[in-house]
C-alpha cells in the first residue's frame, strides 16, 4: 500500500503519525490536518484540493462580499455551529485570526455527537442575533437537521455556509423545502463532465458498477470521489516516469515523489475531462495543499446552481503563515527535525 485515505478528519488525526514509519501517503483530499499542508513537517501528508483553514477563509469572504466589503463585516456576529470533534473544531484556528482582524464577533457552538438534536444550538442562534453561520456537520441526519431547526427559529438558509463534506444532495434533499437557499463550499462540483460520462458509459453502462443508484452519477459526493482518485492516479503515474519504472509496481517513497510532482493545470484538468469539476493546482517539496480555491454554490431547491468561480482565500499568504506557524510549534514540541526543501 502506498497511499491512504481516510475520508475524514478524526481518521486522519488517528493515523498521522504512522504515515513515515509506514511509507505511506495520508491523501487528504480537502479535509484533515491542515498544517499538514507543510510539507517540511509532514513529507507524507497532504491535502490535496484545499483544506479547511483556506476553505472557512472562502466563505468568510463570501460573506464579506455579501455585506459590501469587509469593512462592513466589523460588528457583525458570525456562529461557527459544528460537530463537537476534530473535524468540527478545524477551521477555528484560521476564522479566529480571521474574525480578530476583520472585528467580527465569532461564537463556537458545538453540537454533540451525532448531531441529530439542536434545539437549544439554535435557540442560541437566535439570542444572539447571529448574522451568518458556518457549519460543519457530520452525516446527512445531523446536516439536514441544521436546516429544519434555522426553519424553525426563522434564521434564513442564505445566511448558511455549509462545509465541503456536509453540503451535497444527500444533505439537502431530507430537509425539503427548507434546504433552499443553503450555500456550501466545494473543492469538487457536481455535473456530468467527459470522465464522468465515459464512467457511466464504459463502466457501468457495461453492467461493471456495483453503484445501486445509478441517479448519483455526477452528484458532488461522486465527482469529490472521482476527483481523489484522479490525483492517486497522476501521482503513480508521475512517480513511475521520475524512477523509469513504467508499468511496474512503485514503493511508498517513489509514490511520495509522485505525489509531490503534481502540476494539475487547466490543460490537464481537460484533458483528463473534469475541466470545471475541479481547480487546476501544483505540489512541491514543501507546499503539500492543493489549489485553495474553492467554488460556492447554493441549493436552489432541487439542484446546486454556481455562485462563484474559483475563488482562494483573500490573504493566502496569511493563511499559509498560520499553516507554517502550526507546522513549526507541532515540530518543536515533538523534537522533529524539518526537512531542507530545495
Amino acid at each position: 500500500m502506498v497511499v491512504f485515505d481516510t475520508l475524514g478528519t478524526p481518521g486522519a488525526y488517528a493515523v498521522i503519525n504512522r504515515m513515515e514509519p509506514d511509507n505511506v501517503v495520508l491523501a487528504q483530499y480537502g479535509y484533515g490536518r491542515t498544517d499538514g499542508a507543510d510539507g517540511t513537517v509532514w513529507p507524507w501528508v497532504f491535502n490535496a484540493a484545499g483544506h479547511y483553514w483556506g476553505q472557512v477563509a472562502v466563505q468568510m469572504s463570501f460573506m464579506a462580499q455579501q455585506e459590501g466589503g469587509i469593512d462592513k463585516m466589523k460588528g457583525k456576529t458570525v456562529v461557527h455551529l459544528h460537530i463537537d470533534s476534530a473535524f468540527g473544531r478545524e477551521p477555528l484556528p484560521a476564522m479566529r485570526e480571521i474574525a480578530k482582524q476583520w472585528g467580527v464577533r465569532l461564537l463556537e457552538i458545538p453540537v454533540p455527537p451525532p448531531g441529530l438534536e439542536q434545539q437549544s444550538q439554535w435557540l442560541q442562534i437566535r439570542r444572539e442575533k447571529a448574522d451568518w453561520v458556518t457549519f460543519w456537520g457530520a452525516g446527512s441526519g445531523m446536516n439536514s437537521t441544521a436546516i429544519t431547526n434555522a426553519a424553525r427559529v426563522g434564521f434564513p438558509r442564505n445566511r448558511m455556509i455549509y462545509v465541503s463534506f456536509g453540503g451535497a444532495e444527500e444533505d439537502m434533499v431530507p430537509a425539503g423545502d427548507a434546504a433552499k437557499g443553503t450555500y456550501v463550499t466545494a473543492n469538487a462540483v457536481p455535473g456530468k463532465f467527459p470522465l464522468i460520462q465515459d464512467i457511466e458509459k464504459v463502466v457501468y453502462g457495461a453492467g461493471k458498477g456495483n453503484l445501486k443508484d445509478p441517479e448519483r452519477i455526477g452528484s458532488v459526493y461522486y465527482n469529490r470521489g472521482v476527483g481523489a482518485a484522479v490525483m492517486w492516479v497522476e501521482a503513480l503515474k508521475n512517480a513511475q516516469r521520475i524512477h523509469k519504472k513504467t508499468g511496474k509496481t512503485v514503493t511508498g517513497p517513489e509514490f511520495r515523489d509522485g505525489y509531490e510532482a503534481l502540476d494539475i493545470s487547466d490543460a490537464k484538468l481537460k484533458d483528463i475531462g473534469i475541466q470545471g469539476m475541479s481547480a487546476s493546482f501544483k505540489m512541491s517539496c514543501s507546499k503539500h495543499d492543493g489549489s485553495e480555491r474553492f467554488r460556492v454554490m447554493q441549493w436552489d431547491g432541487s439542484k446546486f446552481v454556481m455562485v462563484s468561480s474559483w475563488t482562494p482565500a483573500p490573504d493566502p499568504a496569511f493563511i499559509r503563515t498560520l499553516i507554517e506557524e502550526s507546522a513549526a510549534k507541532y515540530a518543536a514540541e515533538n523534537k522533529i527535525t524539518p526537512r531542507k526543501c530545495p
